[in-house]
């Protein structure tokens, strides 16, 4: 289907998606998550790949009965479902949910709890979260209300310590849970007293995420369904398809991505040969035509997308220091010196001379002086939004360190992603575990495939090709502990980089007493909270 044809499929779904939500309510059929034969009908359905992900599959057998089972995929209603254990908390009309407002957030602020907000979230996003509310609160008479804040992480602090219990549970950055669990202000999720209400392993929490970020097989964090920001904030590569075009008209990227061959050095071969002084200034600067638009933060991310890793996890759940075998330190050092060919292929937004960096790097692709920009996948929203015509653009994975490279990986900057915790000092913690469970499970029902399927797939996107690339980018995404702890590792290839400097292993020497302390120190205060 050309895009053209994309258009019109997104025009239909967005007749049939309106005439759902208006519809809906009409329809009284009960069903195994409360809500109506019609809901379950919806166009935006799960993807059928998603069914395998259930811990108790039963995708492949339509006659199957699921009354017995904690959770999966109901392929009558093509929805999936928790049956939990009897509401008992019927003096529990408010389930309330600490979140970031875009006082302060511009980019990052919620949008998959509230939906008094419809002036900075998307309609069909908004719908899906009212959809999804209403059937929480039609099953357990349960209002799930929205709590707005500049900054969850100090709002957290204040109420724990005073022990006042004015949230049921939070979404912190997971840059800030790391230090709300450490301080012993978050409930282990994965905590026994909890056991009949969350069950990390239904597929709509990410396992990927629990096993990346849990210490000593302790969960003071997660994500899944419940949020979509940790989509937001991984990491693509943007090409400008006319300048491909103009340049290689005979180079096809999505064929290459398809073949295993989209490589760090095709980039760069790519690159170099769009690179020129364009501004009819001697020297370069940002007002020239480049290769890559690019940030120092980059270089830890060309350095995940090979596979390696900074922080992984030992046989005990705790984190250890990864890098150190010949390839992580050769990948290391190649990035490095790639990424400070000065004026050869790429350019850093960390050296502009402006007062918004980022603003001026997307600036510099929406006006077709790159061929590429590295982007959390973020930037697509703001790309449709902007209303640009004239830029036609295409999205591809991060690229391979080499073709002998198995599989493309998506470094996740978690740090900026959103985390549902439960805040200690509730009088009822239990009430919150529950319901974050139903949460999770109706919106892997409504929202992810509102933000997924219609969203950044035929809202944000520009081809087909790009919708079959975002299926790519999601397969392997990988977190490094490092990036939301921050042991000290990470920032390593940031302070090269500003010193111009590829000299990985000295200051990894240099930095590895301090990186040890910084896990014993984080290991010592887990294990020793109360």
């Amino acid at each position: 289907m050309k895009y053209i044809g994309k258009k019109i499929l997104v025009l239909a779904i967005c007749i049939v998606l309106t005439l759902s939500f208006i519809l809906g309510a009409c329809n009284t059929e009960p069903s195994v998550n409360g809500s109506s034969e019609e809901e379950h009908s919806s166009i935006i359905d799960a993807q059928s790949s998603e069914e395998s992900d259930s811990s108790e599959d039963i995708s492949d057998d339509t006659s199957s009965d699921i009354s017995g089972l904690r959770g999966g995929y109901d392929p009558t209603y093509g929805k999936y479902f928790v049956n939990m254990p009897e509401f008992k908390w019927s003096d529990k009309t408010e389930f309330k949910v600490l979140v970031y407002d875009n006082t302060i957030q511009k980019t990052y602020y919620s949008e998959e709890v509230g939906t008094d907000k419809p002036d900075i979230i998307d309609v069909f996003i908004n719908e899906s979260v009212r959809e999804r509310n209403d059937i929480v609160l039609e099953k357990y008479g349960v209002e799930i209300k929205a709590i707005y804040a500049s900054d969850v992480r100090q709002e957290l602090v204040y109420d724990t310590l005073a022990g006042t219990g004015l949230y049921d549970a939070a979404m912190p950055f997971f840059l800030a849970c790391t230090t709300l669990a450490q301080n012993g202000h978050l409930y282990n999720l994965a905590d026994e007293r909890f056991n009949d209400y969350i069950d990390l392993n239904m597929p709509w929490w990410d396992q990927n995420t629990t096993e990346s970020f849990s210490i000593g097989n302790k969960v003071y964090f997660t994500t899944g369904d419940i949020s979509f920001s940790q989509k937001k904030t991984s990491l693509a590569v943007l090409f400008n398809k006319n300048m491909l075009a103009q340049k290689f008209p005979d180079v096809d990227l999505y064929k290459m991505v398809r073949n295993g061959e989209w490589t760090l050095d095709e980039m760069i071969t790519l690159s170099k040969a769009v690179t020129k002084d364009t501004d009819g200034i001697a020297g370069f600067t940002y007002k020239d035509t480049w290769g890559l638009a690019s940030s120092y933060s980059d270089a830890m991310m060309f350095y995940l997308a090979s596979g390696e890793r900074m922080i992984t996890k030992d046989a005990n759940d705790f984190p250890n220091i990864a890098i150190g075998s010949e390839r992580s330190i050769t990948v290391a050092q190649n990035v490095l010196e790639q990424l400070q060919y000065q004026n050869k292929w790429v350019t850093h937004c960390n050296e502009y001379d402006v007062t918004d960096i980022w603003q001026k790097s997307l600036d510099i692709f929406t006006e077709n002086r790159a061929l590429f920009r590295t982007s959390n996948l973020i930037v697509t929203k703001f790309l449709r939004q902007s209303n640009k015509t004239d830029l036609d653009f295409g999205v591809l994975p991060m690229p391979k360190y080499n073709a002998e490279q198995e599989s493309y990986y998506t470094p996740c900057a978690a740090l900026m992603a959103h985390a549902i915790v439960i805040p200690v000092g509730l009088p009822d913690p239990e009430f919150s575990a529950f319901m974050i469970e139903v949460m999770a499970c109706e919106a892997k029902n409504y929202i992810t495939p509102a933000y997924y399927d219609y969203t950044l797939k035929y809202r944000d996107m520009r081809d087909d090709e790009s919708a079959e690339m975002l299926d790519i980018i999601f397969d392997n995404v990988v977190y490094d502990m490092d990036m939301v702890y921050n042991f000290g590792a990470a920032n390593i290839f940031t302070t090269l980089m500003n010193n111009r400097s590829n000299d990985f292993v000295s200051m990894f020497d240099y930095r590895r007493d301090h990186i040890i302390y910084a896990i014993e120190k984080m290991i010592f205060d887990i294990e020793n909270l109360e």
